[in-house]
């Protein structure tokens, strides 16, 4: 499910079967990384989209959590710190972080939940069949580290 009224009505009514939210991190910079920034949003985007249609109803895709490039990385913990409680506490067991910031990947262990890092893959350039092949490429992987924590479980 996505972050949409028609979304939030289906979530609503059928709260217990959805246990996983995805929030994408998405970098935002005007300076000399504008370009990185873009590339890493469309494509945490587009593999953000592409799980949760292959995992409509148990998932939630959340609207990304935007920050700037600069910001301190205490405050954006915090702030991370609290979206996740706020899923907890609604019943959301499962919370997954998807970047290709590589700088959270330093941070891994700090966020308290599981880093879906994907290293930023420039898509355009790519025809739309080729960006197609390679997102469904990539979400096969997450699918190992969700469904491996859905069996944890």
């Amino acid at each position: 499910m996505k972050w949409s009224s028609g979304d939030i009505t289906v979530y609503q009514q059928s709260k217990e079967f959805v246990d996983t939210a995805i929030i994408p991190l998405l970098p935002v910079s005007f300076g000399s990384h504008i370009r990185t920034s873009a590339s890493m949003g469309d494509y945490v985007t587009l593999i953000g989209e592409e799980t949760e249609r292959q995992l409509h109803g148990r998932l939630f895709l959340l609207p990304p959590f935007t920050y700037l490039m600069e910001e301190d990385s205490e405050t954006l913990l915090l702030r991370l710190h609290s979206w996740v409680k706020e899923l907890k506490d609604e019943g959301l067991r499962h919370v997954y972080f998807l970047t290709s910031d590589p700088e959270w990947k330093k941070r891994e262990q700090e966020l308290g939940e599981t880093l879906l890092w994907m290293p930023v893959i420039p898509m355009e350039t790519m025809d739309a069949d080729y960006q197609e092949e390679i997102v469904k490429e990539q979400v096969k992987q997450l699918f190992q580290v969700i469904l491996h924590k859905w069996q944890e479980s």
